[in-house]
């Protein structure tokens, strides 16, 4: 397997941290010609980041894999045999792709002062924190968020909130964290698999905004 894939793409990092929860042997490398261009579009016709290869088929969009991983490889599971909890997992998993990080990534064009509009940034930022919020009463931390044992949901919210937390204060805010979204996070970062990931994703990001965030 290769996965296609940046240090700076909170999506490449969910699906970075479920290899390595699953001990699954896989290349990780950048897109071949880069995000979007037509070389990549050759063998990912979206063009986006992360993609799997797998044998020679390739698909893309971070869920579809994490979907495959399940499939392909269940003697590690990331959502359990309980029906319930599966469903709570795909729900947390769906509520960061669809609600939550969407509003933190479209700030990113407005990392430059000269080139922000505020009112537009405003808006986002109003409501990644609304939703960041609500997501603190979505789930008891168990310490993580479908109950003790990291899991399918865990995987999708680490790089995005390290993220938000070099981001927000960017912008004169700052991240702030519920009690359940605090304990997970004292507890998600503990493990040692999410914390190479995040950490490798936080340095790329600064990199970025120190060269400029272009």
């Amino acid at each position: 397997m290769e996965l296609f894939s940046l240090p700076v793409s909170t999506y490449s990092a969910k699906v970075r941290i479920a290899l390595g929860l699953k001990q699954l042997d896989c290349t990780i490398s950048p897109p071949p010609g880069g995000y979007s261009t037509d070389e990549y579009m050759k063998l990912v016709p979206l063009g986006t980041i992360p993609a799997l290869r797998v044998d020679d088929q390739y698909f893309s969009e971070s869920d579809v894999i994490m979907e495959f991983l399940e499939d392909a490889y269940p003697q590690v599971s990331l959502l359990t045999d309980d029906a319930l909890k599966r469903v709570q997992h795909r729900f947390l998993a769906r509520y960061h792709d669809i609600w939550l990080e969407p509003h933190l990534r479209r700030t990113f064009a407005h990392v430059d002062p000269a080139t922000r509009d505020q009112q537009e940034l405003d808006e986002h930022l109003n409501k990644f924190e609304e939703r960041l919020q609500k997501l603190d009463t979505l789930f008891k931390a168990g310490p993580f968020m479908v109950g003790d044992s990291i899991g399918y949901a865990d995987c999708a919210f680490p790089a995005t909130i390290e993220l938000a937390d070099i981001l927000l204060p960017v912008f004169g805010r700052e991240l702030k964290l519920g009690p359940n979204m605090s304990r997970w996070r004292e507890a998600v970062l503990a493990n040692p698999v999410v914390k190479a990931v995040t950490d490798e994703s936080r340095q790329a990001t600064l990199d970025w905004m120190n060269a400029g965030g272009g």
